[in-house]
């Protein structure tokens, strides 16, 4: 679906119910997200976030290395219930958090909803005390608003426009093209 300098991105299928199952069943991963599931939890996250692909045009994908085929996480967007909002969602293992994976995973999803989907804003949502997850939006170009209660929790709320995100692209199109 989406291919980054390191990453394939596709949507999630039953076929990464095991590396799902891992990522959603590991403490440490699950931390800032909601309490560790089992595997039967997995698979109906898996059957949710897929099945909203037909109807609203986004979901989740599996994060893949390019160059081994590995799973590492999975990122897309979702629709906010309390706000009908479109947020960029990710997670990762934890051997691969500091390496700017979740930044290259997300970009494409946020390209995808601007310009495809023709969002005039994409949010994100996270604990307050995970400093990884803000820093990924941040680098996104994502800002703070506030704090609000989302997922039966309170959480930050950063927002990028599509406006802010064009400016963002173009900027990182003339970086490029001078570096050559």
């Amino acid at each position: 679906m989406f291919e980054t300098e390191r990453l394939i991105l596709r949507k999630l299928t039953e076929e990464d119910l095991d590396s799902v199952a891992a990522m959603r069943a590991d403490a440490e991963v699950m931390r800032y997200i909601r309490e560790p599931q089992k595997r039967a939890e997995a698979l109906n996250w898996i059957n949710l976030v897929s099945s909203r692909w037909q109807g609203e045009k986004f979901g989740f994908c599996s994060v893949k290395l390019k160059s081994t085929n590995q799973f590492i996480g999975w990122c897309g967007l979702w629709r906010l219930k309390e706000t009908g909002e479109i947020e960029v969602g990710y997670a990762l293992f934890k051997e691969f958090w500091g390496k700017g994976f979740a930044v290259e995973a997300s970009e494409p999803f946020l390209e995808y909803g601007f310009t495809e989907l023709n969002l005039p804003k994409i949010v994100a949502c996270a604990n307050p005390n995970n400093q990884g997850s803000r820093r990924v939006m941040e680098k996104l170009g994502m800002t703070f608003d506030h704090i609000g209660f989302y997922y039966g929790r309170d959480l930050v709320h950063y927002t990028i426009t599509k406006d802010e995100w064009e400016i963002m692209r173009d900027a990182k199109g003339e970086e490029r093209k001078s570096t050559f």
